[in-house]
């Protein structure tokens, strides 16, 4: 499996994947391309034999600052570790970005999404000042230490 830059060519595949994970978010083509090319957006796919497995959406704020706005893997390649690695390539390229806190949104009933970010070292630091999808969601955050970072192994 390699974790690779999001290309032009999977934009339709993220967006099926995005409504049918995430269907409170109103995104179409042109969205996600003006979000990849804002620089400020970032998304990276994991793959094997040229099939897209799953993908992160990370968001660069103020200097130090960004969140993880989802993290998507295909029903069939759940629990293979394709979501682990997604993360574990992103808190390292953020780390070489410079970022020393990391935010993220989680529902409250995903538990096994919120034992990979507490795996992960993530914290609950409360609950989200709205609902999204009906569901009640927490906000987790994590600090990371920039110069500490592990290199982008999955990248190649």
């Amino acid at each position: 499996m390699k974790i690779v830059d999001i290309e032009e060519k999977d934009i339709l595949e993220v967006l099926q994947l995005i409504k049918g994970e995430f269907p409170y978010v109103s995104f179409d083509e042109a969205k996600i391309r003006e979000r990849i090319e804002g620089n400020k957006i970032f998304l990276f796919k994991a793959v094997e034999k040229k099939k897209l497995l799953g993908f992160i959406e990370l968001e660069l704020f103020e200097e130090g600052l960004a969140r993880i706005n989802g993290v998507t893997v295909k029903e069939e390649f759940r629990k293979t570790g394709v979501a682990k690695k997604l993360l574990e390539y992103a808190l390292a390229f953020l780390k070489n970005k410079k970022i020393a806190r990391v935010l993220l949104l989680v529902k409250e009933s995903n538990k096994a999404a919120k034992k990979l970010y507490k795996e992960a070292g993530f914290e609950f630091i409360g609950m989200y000042h709205r609902e999204l999808d009906s569901a009640v969601v927490e906000e987790m955050e994590l600090d990371l230490v920039p110069g500490d970072e592990e290199d982008l192994k999955y990248v190649g």
